[in-house]
């Protein structure tokens, strides 16, 4: 079966060579560069896109504001009658309350007293703010101690906040509560999202017990990575689909992975990827899929591999991860962010921050290490230790959890002194 895929995929000219043992880097760059099949879009009310990803670009189409405002309770006058401010003072013409619909006509020689948000009066074009005046027999007079103001002071222009044809959002925006307010300024009822990707998860292991279902034999473990990865999943703008827990049978496993393909965007896997005898998650994957890397020289995840299903037209990644949590948590987060965002069509880079170290740091492992740290500001500068973080047992995550940032230690490093100056990725910032 595996040989009658690869004859026919080749046939067809999209097999890609597979590469073993890769740097990071290497491996970023092929996420890159492998063609993926972008996510279908959907149309939503405006209110109701919180968190997802905006699958359109939002252009202004009018000025706002529409006319000259004020942006504070004040008097709106002519600039030309400053003077008079010092000496006889600006007549009261009348109020300019918020909403009013009228377009108010100012006479020279005087002030209209104009509200936060009205349209300021023809012919004005400076406001002077209600603290700043005193009133007297029906006129206003700068108050003595006061700033003279300037041409133009307290008015919002035609325009200022944004202009007919400004790109206001673009197509791959992540729509947070700012962008659901600026959405409800432009009238925006519905928008054009990506929909979620369903991603399937397949967490495998004889020794895998799922949550809530009771231990019968000693040394099992806890399905923590199939809800740890549904919740970053979630987080990174996508809908996690749990299966089964797999078994170590290789044909069910194949089973089981093509099934989840129909019914899935993405597959994640995790455990199976080592050498024993009975792990057959790598094997089940190269029978169904093509392999693109095995292996990357990171730590934790070395064992991770990358794969594409071919259905049709259609190329489904497939992430083959590690069984310990925590590898599996930071290595999803790591090639994961790029996958989503290549389905979101949009770029995505790892942001690093320059933090200083807190004490030393031991390197023995020659391959570059992605280590978890405690991360906090102090006198304006990240600082990073290693304090919380020190327990790694396969069955929690606790050192992940806190305020948690992952120190970026090169491949072919040395030794770190207390004081030297790291990069470090924010691990709970997703895309």
């Amino acid at each position: 079966m595996k040989n009658i895929w690869r004859q026919k995929n080749q046939n067809l000219g999209i097999c890609f060579k597979m590469h073993k043992h890769i740097s990071f880097y290497e491996a970023l760059q092929i996420l890159q560069d492998v063609p993926i099949n972008a996510i279908g879009k959907e149309k939503i009310v405006f209110s109701d896109a919180l968190g997802r990803t905006l699958g359109e670009d939002i252009v202004a189409e009018e000025n706002m504001p529409k006319f000259p405002t004020s942006s504070m309770d004040g008097y709106a006058f002519r600039y030309e009658d400053i003077d008079l401010l010092y000496s006889e003072g600006l007549i009261l013409q009348g109020d300019n309350p918020a909403g009013d619909e009228r377009e108010l006509e100012l006479n020279p020689k005087m002030a209209i007293k104009t509200f936060t948000g009205s349209r300021m009066p023809k012919n004005s074009d400076t406001l002077i703010i209600v603290e700043s005046v005193f009133c007297k027999d029906g006129r206003i007079f700068l108050n003595p101690q006061v700033t003279s103001p300037k041409k133009g002071d307290w008015v919002r222009q035609i325009g200022e906040n944004y202009a007919k044809g400004d790109m206001l959002l673009q197509k791959g925006t992540l729509i947070s509560p700012y962008e659901i307010g600026l959405l409800a300024d432009l009238n925006r009822v519905f928008i054009e999202v990506f929909r979620k990707p369903r991603v399937g998860i397949l967490s495998g292991g004889a020794e895998i017990v799922e949550v809530g279902q009771e231990v019968k034999v000693k040394n099992c473990v806890r399905s923590v990575n199939n809800h740890l990865l549904k919740a970053m999943v979630a987080s990174m703008g996508g809908e996690g689909i749990l299966y089964p827990i797999m078994p170590d049978d290789k044909e069910k496993i194949v089973a089981m992975m093509s099934q989840a393909f129909l019914d899935c965007d993405i597959l994640l896997t995790t455990g199976g990827m080592s050498m024993g005898d009975y792990d057959f998650t790598q094997e089940a994957m190269a029978q169904i899929c093509e392999i693109i890397f095995k292996g990357v020289r990171i730590k934790p995840g070395k064992p991770i591999s990358y794969a594409l299903y071919h259905y049709g037209a259609q190329k489904k990644p497939l992430l083959a991860l590690a069984g310990f949590p925590n590898s599996a948590a930071i290595t999803f987060y790591l090639f994961g962010s790029v996958i989503f965002a290549k389905m979101f069509q949009k770029s995505y880079q790892h942001h690093f921050i320059k933090a200083f170290l807190k004490e030393d740091i031991l390197r023995t492992d020659s391959r570059m290490e992605f280590r978890v740290c405690d991360l906090e500001v102090k006198e304006g500068r990240y600082e990073v230790s290693f304090s919380s973080k020190r327990v790694l047992q396969s069955s929690v995550v606790n050192n992940l959890c806190g305020n948690s940032g992952l120190v970026a230690l090169e491949e072919n490093g040395g030794a770190l002194r207390k004081g030297d100056e790291v990069e470090v990725l924010l691990f709970k910032n997703f895309l």
